[in-house]
């Protein structure tokens, strides 16, 4: 099923980039047991989360970060003192003041237990991962939101700071918060990664990932126009490959009348219309 909604997400999106996995390896026993290669170098968390993206399943350790906050924000290692007081934060020049400072820092996302390692891969190939993360640019970014809110309402728990857009937005947050979040990223992952300028990402908890890729189906035909349907019909291998056909002919704007044209709907509440 993963594989299959895998494939249906990125078919219908027509996203650029693979949907990658992250599953948390909570002690050194588990990391060690675990038969995938080691990543083999020091650098940011967001520059493995790129490297997952290019078709590659690995894990990683405390060794491999080169990113403080990024260690702090995955539950690699305990935060410094300076973290929760917003000195941290407040050194940047970012903020207006302390108080500013400390209340950013308050609210950016921190996985609260130890974690010993984290493993990163194309979801496809992850058999138990915890959280799920994609790249998707402005219109791709309005499909997801339109399938989350067609399964769960408008979403409640969505929060950025320009800052630990990779680490704490898309990775520490939806497992924390137990909910889908979108980022803007941050400058240092747009820097290290060379991501494109319209990129943003997405993050959320794994068992989100099935219903969010059929809301996202299921409000394809009402909500993309036809050049939107055509580009997704030019990437399916076969037409009923989503589970559900596009159509054409359909559209949410050709629907509902009665309720946007007042004298229509009078003559729907006194049952005039058949």
């Amino acid at each position: 099923m993963k594989n299959r909604d895998v494939n249906r997400m990125t078919k219908a999106l027509g996203l650029r980039r693979k949907i990658i996995g992250v599953r948390f390896l909570y002690f050194k026993q588990e990391y060690d047991k675990l038969a995938v290669e080691e990543y083999g170098r020091k650098t940011s968390y967001c520059m493995m989360v790129k490297h997952a993206m290019e078709d590659n399943c690995f894990k990683v350790k405390l060794e491999n970060f080169g990113c403080r906050c990024a260690l702090e924000a995955l539950g690699l290692d305990e935060e410094m003192e300076c973290v929760e007081s917003g000195q941290r934060y407040y050194s940047l020049n970012l903020y207006e003041s302390r108080a500013v400072a400390k209340d950013v820092t308050k609210d950016i996302s921190r996985i609260k237990q130890k974690i010993y390692g984290v493993q990163l891969g194309p979801l496809e190939q992850l058999e138990d991962a915890d959280v799920a993360i994609f790249m998707v640019n402005a219109y791709q970014l309005m499909r997801v939101v339109q399938g989350y809110t067609y399964k769960w309402g408008i979403p409640k728990n969505l929060y950025m700071a320009g800052n630990q857009g990779v680490c704490a937005d898309l990775t520490a947050g939806p497992f924390e918060k137990n909910d889908m979040n979108f980022s803007v990223l941050c400058a240092g992952t747009r820097k290290m990664c060379a991501w494109e300028d319209d990129e943003m990402g997405v993050g959320l908890p794994i068992q989100q990932f099935e219903p969010l890729t059929e809301g996202i189906i299921q409000t394809m035909n009402y909500i993309d126009y036809p050049t939107q349907k055509d580009q997704i019909s030019e990437r399916l291998d076969d037409p009923m490959e989503l589970g559900v056909a596009v159509d054409k002919n359909v559209h949410y704007g050709k629907l509902g009348k009665p309720y946007v044209r007042p004298s229509v709907y009078e003559q729907l509440k006194n049952g005039e219309l058949e």
